[in-house]
């Protein structure tokens, strides 16, 4: 029996080593922050941009089974459709980040589209739907009372709708009840407005840090704005054109408001120094 202890503890030893070599976890995906809005009958909209062009208007619709684009924004972004109406986007880019390469979708105009374009129910004139086959990629979290959407990227890949052509009867007529929309629309006065202000494109990434009165930049983006400005990472924001900031959502709430060449001015207090400096810069063109 006494032997059996050494031996046993050197079994332990020996093992030991295999429970820590077990496969390493997998990176945590990057997640994006998605602008969105709601339309009237609270629809979410956000904003993209196709092959560089835009930015054009989306509607989330789980209920479709792909990614569907008017035939006029479809031209201006340079999509040409196949015979069946399916076309290919070389990149399809949601405002907050998120790419789309190579994404397969239908050049066509919903009758919701029509319709709610019609009684300018968005506010906002609608380009098309962002259906099912995009949209389970992503692990979304929406808080109603934010501005943002949170999209994480999931591995998970839905099937891919069949590629069939138009029908010639579209869903059984629904079709028409999407112009008949559009008719009292008409008679209303009522009428999607165009919306094509860029916002406004600073380069910045901020976060608040415990114990910290202003919030800190995280990062810049070089080339950006506020990089060229000289703006710097670790930068406290403490006045925003003027106004006292105390977190993320203050400097938000502001630049929100504004749009592409306007200009700004962050005060900022770096490292140790006592006195306070001055950013100003011009904001770029954002989505």
């Amino acid at each position: 029996m006494k032997s059996f202890w050494p031996c046993a503890a050197l079994a332990v030893l020996c093992l030991a080593p295999r429970a820590r070599g077990d496969a390493p976890p997998k990176p945590v995906a990057k997640s994006y922050e998605v602008p969105y809005r709601l339309t009237a009958v609270k629809h979410i909209v956000v904003r993209a941009k196709i092959n560089g062009k835009g930015p054009f208007n989306f509607i989330l619709d789980t209920g479709a089974p792909a990614l569907f684009i008017a035939p006029d924004a479809a031209k201006k972004a340079g999509v040409d459709a196949d015979a069946k109406g399916w076309g290919v986007f070389d990149r399809f880019e949601i405002e907050g980040g998120v790419v789309l390469k190579n994404a397969d979708g239908r050049v066509e105009k919903p009758f919701q589209l029509d319709g709610m374009n019609g009684l300018g129910l968005a506010g906002v004139e609608l380009h098309g739907m962002i259906g099912y086959n995009i949209l389970a990629h992503y692990r979304m979290e929406i808080d109603f009372t934010k501005d943002k959407m949170i999209w994480t990227p999931l591995d998970y890949k839905p099937d891919e709708p069949k590629r069939v052509g138009n029908g010639g009867g579209g869903a059984g007529g629904l079709e028409v009840m999407g112009q008949l929309m559009k008719f009292l629309g008409m008679l209303s006065g009522a009428k999607a407005e165009p919306d094509y202000t860029f916002r406004g494109f600073f380069g910045v990434d901020l976060e608040d840090k415990e114990g910290m009165e202003y919030p800190v930049v995280k990062s810049v983006l070089a080339d950006g704005p506020a990089a060229k400005a000289g703006l710097k990472a670790g930068d406290r924001v403490t006045r925003f054109t003027g106004r006292t900031v105390q977190n993320v959502e203050d400097v938000r709430r502001f630049a929100r408001k504004l749009t592409g060449d306007e200009a700004v001015k962050l005060t900022v207090q770096r490292g140790d120094e006592k006195e306070p400096i001055e950013i100003s810069f011009k904001t770029g063109e954002g989505l």
